[in-house]
């Protein structure tokens, strides 16, 4: 079978990339498809603490750890300044818990309100800390941007550490004791692609490193810590390659050990996250982002840092911060799908009623239904009282949306982020320049001509009797899944339907059997009014495989996450 000559695609126009012909040995199918066929399987398969990097090889990092050390033998005020979004936050609890349980330190912390303060560092927060005697800032997940607070913070005699990991601009603030970015260009840092949570991790290995009293116990301390890191790591959609892979493996084992009891009260009935990042990434990244979206990031803190008897209030709050959330985020949503300009290769949405902390998520959802840049904007308050446009942007995986913003800076107030998802503040009389530019900016990169098609990546054409629980074994040693790591899809090639049953009390969803695999159930969630399910008809799937567990038996399952056509 020679893979090239089939092209499938989904009735949306998303094409089909099969990547290798089914051999019979998914483990080297998979190796193949992700480049991994020459890393160190040893350490891909069995990550330990011991493969983590050396800390110090990133810039700056002894300066750091010895000034806080310094701090806390003078017993100095610390205040660690955190993000809004589950990086920041998580990244902000590690720190904190780390330095109080470990150091004693005199620590505290402050988030910024998403629509009040924005992202980032802002002189006003330093002239209240120095009025409350704090010596030294360790921020996490922000500040390499940050040249003008920093530079206020040390004419109040404040010093800065700075942790961060976003996109380093050509100047930084050189008035800190320290930047600790894995993307600086001055030092390789051996791997680039840490969450904000991730370099706050390699901080605190730094300082146990640098303290004898915890000589033989850093790899425990380091577990107690890691399922934070694990959390920004996932939701901030970081390659889970590497140091992540460590970091997200180790992380979801820990968990329901946690040093947080909300984080472990909230996992007790749920079985098998020991490789499932998705827990991750739809359950808790959600609700911590609810908190910082909806209202104040500092419920979902406290819910990370309570006490046994004090989690449940909070998580309380949060759960129904994150219903209000899907409810407004679905409304906008519709009226941006309605409403944008689909002859141009950005889109932009600007809706003055939206809340600043929903802008992301209705940018994602345009992204992924057209496969456009997309930039949805809302009305903002600056600090000295003048209007501005705030805006979320979002991007398809073949497009950088920081080239185009750097070519813009000049008419924006602030901007920065990642690859596909970045944001940036304008003043209104500019946003017509901004659209202008951005869109040149676009058509010089990518050309004139039809945008990139979507693809959804598969496997291989799996022959349906080889998807036994055997084939299932070989996938679940590559867990956790996510970025850089993908959930493996597979393909089946023309499979005739002999059954058909709808499930759940509403009866939306559907499973069917086939004639080439008559014992697999195939399940479609919403997936009951698709005309294509008829007893007798010949389809193809886009499908993954899962374990059934029932009355202690294991079974295997498939879901559809496509159907496909030959073109």
């Amino acid at each position: 079978m020679n893979v090239k000559k089939q092209n499938f695609f989904t009735k949306s126009g998303t094409k089909i990339l099969i990547q290798s012909e089914w051999s019979g040995d998914a483990e080297n199918i998979f190796l193949k498809n992700r480049n991994l066929e020459d890393v160190d399987q040893e350490k891909f398969f069995e990550p330990k603490i011991s493969d983590l990097h050396d800390p110090f090889l990133m810039p700056d990092m002894r300066p750091a750890v010895k000034r806080i050390l310094e701090a806390i033998d003078r017993n100095e005020r610390i205040v660690v300044f955190g993000d809004y979004d589950v990086d920041g936050v998580s990244a902000t609890a590690l720190v904190v818990r780390f330095l109080a349980n470990e150091l004693n330190a005199q620590i505290s912390y402050r988030l910024p309100h998403r629509a009040k303060d924005g992202y980032g560092l802002k002189e006003y927060f330093f002239d209240e800390l120095a009025e409350k005697n704090v010596k030294l800032v360790i921020t996490v997940d922000c500040g390499t941007r940050d040249i003008k607070p920093i530079r206020h913070a040390k004419k109040l005699g404040i010093d800065v550490i700075v942790t961060d990991h976003h996109a380093v601009p050509n100047e930084i603030p050189t008035e800190v004791i320290g930047i600790l970015n894995p993307k600086r260009t001055d030092k390789n840092y051996p791997f680039p692609s840490l969450a904000g949570a991730g370099v706050a991790f390699k901080l605190i290995h730094a300082i146990l490193l640098s303290e004898s009293e915890f000589e033989g116990k850093i790899e425990k301390i380091l577990t107690k810590y890691i399922d934070f890191a694990s959390l920004g790591t996932v939701s901030d959609c970081m390659p889970l390659v590497d140091e992540n892979r460590v970091i997200t493996t180790l992380g979801l084992k820990q968990m329901k050990n946690s040093e947080s009891a909300g984080l472990r009260k909230y996992l007790e009935w749920h079985e098998n996250i020991e490789w499932n990042a998705d827990i991750i990434g739809f359950q808790i990244g959600p609700r911590i982002n609810a908190s910082g979206r909806m209202d104040t990031p500092i419920t979902a803190l406290r819910w990370l840092l309570a006490s046994e008897n004090r989690c449940d209030e909070f998580l309380e709050e949060i759960e129904k911060l994150n219903a209000d959330r899907r409810e407004v985020v679905e409304n906008f949503t519709k009226t941006a799908l309605e409403n944008v300009d689909l002859q141009k290769p950005i889109l932009f949405f600007l809706n003055k009623d939206l809340e600043h902390g929903l802008i992301g998520l209705v940018a994602g959802k345009l992204t992924e239904s057209y496969n456009r840049v997309s930039i949805v904007l809302c009305e903002h308050h600056e600090a000295d009282g003048s209007l501005s446009y705030v805006a979320s942007c979002r991007a398809p995986e073949w497009c950088n949306i920081m080239e185009i913003l750097d070519d813009s800076k000049d008419f924006l107030i602030r901007y920065g982020g990642h690859k596909q998802a970045a944001g940036f503040s304008v003043s209104p009389e500019n946003f017509e320049i901004i659209q202008s530019r951005m869109i040149a900016k676009f058509y010089e990169i990518y050309g004139t001509g039809e945008l990139p098609v979507p693809t959804i990546r598969v496997e291989s054409i799996l022959p349906p009797n080889e998807a036994t629980l055997k084939l299932l074994e070989s996938i679940e040693k590559f867990r956790p899944f996510g970025i850089g790591n993908p959930k493996p899809f597979w393909l089946f090639d023309e499979v005739e339907i002999t059954e058909v049953q709808t499930l759940g009390s509403e009866k939306k969803h559907i499973k069917i059997f086939t004639k080439q695999h008559p014992s697999l159930p195939i399940i479609m969630w919403n997936g009951a009014e698709n005309e294509e399910f008829q007893i007798g008809k010949t389809i193809s799937l886009i499908i993954w495989l899962d374990k059934n567990i029932w009355n202690e038996k294991i079974s295997l399952q498939a879901f559809i996450k496509e159907i496909c056509y030959k073109q």
